[in-house]
């Protein structure tokens, strides 16, 4: 559904359902309050004392170019203890005392903490490790170019080792290095075992030696069913060490390689995973150099998988003739709505 908003005393009030969540949504979610959104633009102290009339409970509060004052802070702390706040979210904001904040998000029960190209760095992710050992609420974190590098990655790797509630990460756009990425992956492989969405997305994980820790990761971990890789670098020879893997993980349901300029090569791997594999149902190959031969050979292994529910394959190297020809074969094998181009 679309999202219709209009103004009301200084702050745009959604009077729709939020359909669109940046993460799966966890069970405690779905269960939780009326699904209404409020965004507050350039947020002032006015602006959230008006959120105490809205009658209903507020599903997402997001605070969008705002600068988070700490009479905010506490404001926004009595606010969180009065309603019911599912997902809390910053984007394009400057947050002035993380202490604060931390102590705000530690006494209320949000479920899904998001913070989007906002001055998070690793002092922030210090903070917020630091809320993901000591609170069993959150369990969808977002930090979506934050500026995290490797000590504030160090911090998160900490806290995921004695984590047991988070089920969703975001760490995509940030500039930690490729030791930061094996920090990460060396967690996951050898503690954490509740880790189900995990997005790093424009990082260095295409980096060889991450890969191999991504390699390590799939053979042994249980728990983990989306893994997005779009824009990493990730090379052909990355996706072949990846297939492999596959094929000895019955987890993982969503890939996401969008992005990496991979080559049919990297079509025909992970065609032979799907041939011989059930749980994969997403797959993007999206804005890749792929041509329609390639194309044609993971659209054949989806019928013979049989479980796949997305396809993506827009954007590759195809002519208006060669898309003619992949939309017929589509069609012939009742795949209409699965493949995208």
């Amino acid at each position: 559904k679309q999202w219709y908003q209009r103004r009301v005393r200084g702050f745009r009030y959604s009077t729709s359902n939020v359909n669109r969540p940046s993460t799966p949504l966890s069970e405690d979610e779905q269960k939780g309050s009326a699904k209404k959104g409020v965004v507050l633009l350039q947020a002032t102290l006015e602006d959230v004392h008006s959120l105490y009339k809205v009658q209903e409970d507020i599903f997402e509060l997001r605070f969008s170019d705002s600068g988070l004052t700490s009479d905010l802070i506490h404001l926004l702390g009595d606010l969180c203890n009065e309603k019911n706040i599912v997902r809390l979210i910053f984007e394009d904001c400057e947050l002035d005392d993380w202490i604060l904040l931390s102590k705000v998000i530690n006494t209320t029960r949000i479920y899904h903490l998001g913070f989007h190209n906002t001055s998070v760095g690793d002092e922030g992710a210090a903070r917020i490790s630091q809320l993901l050992t000591s609170t069993a609420s959150i369990t969808s974190l977002d930090l979506v170019d934050c500026k995290v590098g490797c000590a504030g990655v160090a911090a998160l790797v900490a806290a995921l080792m004695q984590n047991t509630s988070l089920k969703s990460l975001n760490l995509s756009k940030n500039p930690f290095l490729p030791k930061g990425a094996v920090l990460f992956f060396r967690a996951l492989k050898g503690g954490n075992s509740t880790l189900q969405f995990l997005s790093l997305a424009s990082t260095c994980c295409g980096n060889v030696q991450v890969i191999m820790m991504i390699c390590a990761l799939l053979l042994r971990n249980t728990v983990l069913s989306h893994l997005n890789l779009n824009n990493t670098g990730l090379s052909d020879d990355g996706v072949t060490l990846i297939s492999e893997s596959l094929a000895h993980n019955t987890n993982l349901t969503s890939l996401c390689m969008s992005g990496n300029a991979l080559e049919d090569g990297s079509a025909h791997e992970i065609a032979v995973t799907l041939a011989d594999k059930n749980s994969i149902q997403h797959i993007d190959m999206s804005s890749n150099n792929l041509t329609s031969t390639g194309m044609h050979v993971l659209i054949q292994s989806s019928t013979v998988q049989g479980q796949m529910r997305r396809l993506d394959l827009t954007n590759n190297k195809i002519t208006p003739r060669q898309f003619m020809a992949l939309v017929k074969a589509v069609e012939d094998l009742a795949l209409v709505g699965v493949v995208v181009f």
